[in-house]
């Protein structure tokens, strides 16, 4: 009984700090970092608490079992996978190793989407489970009384626990409820770094046809230069003469407006306006501006 009881509030303390880790402009990036690694450390910590239990499961899985254990085997492997996609891809993007990352939204990208499917596995899981965990609580917080019986009384009563559907109610909606404002707290982030993909690319494209456009341009200018020292006419005496100056002018590619800000997360600090300590941004026409708030 202790062990479930542990069990329990292992989950809880888990998937808690799995919900925190949703709310990045609540946290801040540090935090968000650390607790990640936290959640990780203490999924780790389970498995190896159940690792008879995983065994067992995983070397029957292909064998004489029910279709049920294989579903939860199933979900329970696709829980794992998806813990260590997120902290890898957590890991790549965190700060503490401040990659110069050239596809840094793709990272991004993917450690979203792996952290919404993994809480959509983890809410179905607690479905599926919503009985031992509902039973579980009410022996912690609602412990039994002790009981003194005289030596006379022989008979008792049966003890029986009844999980009503208000439990399962109560259960699935406190747990339904923090998993939406977890995911709807990031889904503005992915709108953000399809705005930034959509501007690096209009960037890139913008570039490109300016430098298309000022090749012609700068291959007439040599001709003709060309073609006027040839034409000039050599005289007996050597005079000095003056070279005209060509004024270089600029062919770089115009910066496009933006209404996007242009900034990246820092270890010292939560965000940094451009050129910051981050080395995450993007200068190519040489401005001294990151170009369309691309932060990459």
């Amino acid at each position: 009984m202790r062990n479930q009881k542990l069990n329990w509030i292992l989950d809880v303390v888990i998937l808690l700090g799995f919900l925190i880790s949703f709310f990045l402009n609540l946290t801040g990036l540090a935090v968000h970092q650390w607790l990640g690694v936290a959640v990780f450390l203490g999924i780790m910590f389970h498995l190896v608490n159940h690792w008879d239990w995983v065994i067992c499961v995983f070397s029957g899985f292909f064998g004489k079992t029910c279709s049920r254990t294989r579903i939860y085997a199933l979900i329970d492997g696709l829980l794992l996978y998806g813990f260590v996609l997120i902290i890898e891809t957590g890991l790549v993007i965190s700060t503490w190793f401040n990659l110069n990352l050239t596809n840094y939204e793709v990272w991004l990208d993917i450690h979203i989407y792996s952290s919404i499917a993994t809480l959509s596995l983890a809410v179905l899981k607690i479905g599926l489970h919503w009985r031992w965990i509902v039973k579980t609580a009410a022996k912690i917080f609602k412990p039994l009384p002790d009981q003194k019986l005289s030596p006379q009384v022989l008979t008792s009563s049966p003890q029986t626990s009844v999980v009503s559907r208000r439990d399962f109610l109560v259960t699935m909606g406190v747990v339904g409820l923090g998993s939406a404002l977890a995911i709807s707290n990031v889904l503005p982030s992915l709108k953000k770094v399809e705005a930034f993909s959509a501007a690096a690319q209009n960037a890139d494209s913008i570039s490109t046809t300016a430098a298309a456009q000022a090749q012609p341009k700068a291959a007439a200018t040599q001709t003709q230069a060309a073609t006027s020292a040839s034409t000039e006419a050599p005289t007996a005496v050597q005079t000095a003469t003056v070279q005209p100056t060509v004024i270089p002018t600029n062919t770089s590619a115009p910066v496009a407006q933006n209404s996007l800000a242009c900034y990246a997360t820092c270890p010292k600090r939560k965000h940094c306006s451009f050129p910051g300590d981050c080395g995450r941004y993007s200068d190519t026409d040489g401005n001294g501006l990151c170009d369309l708030g691309e932060c990459s």
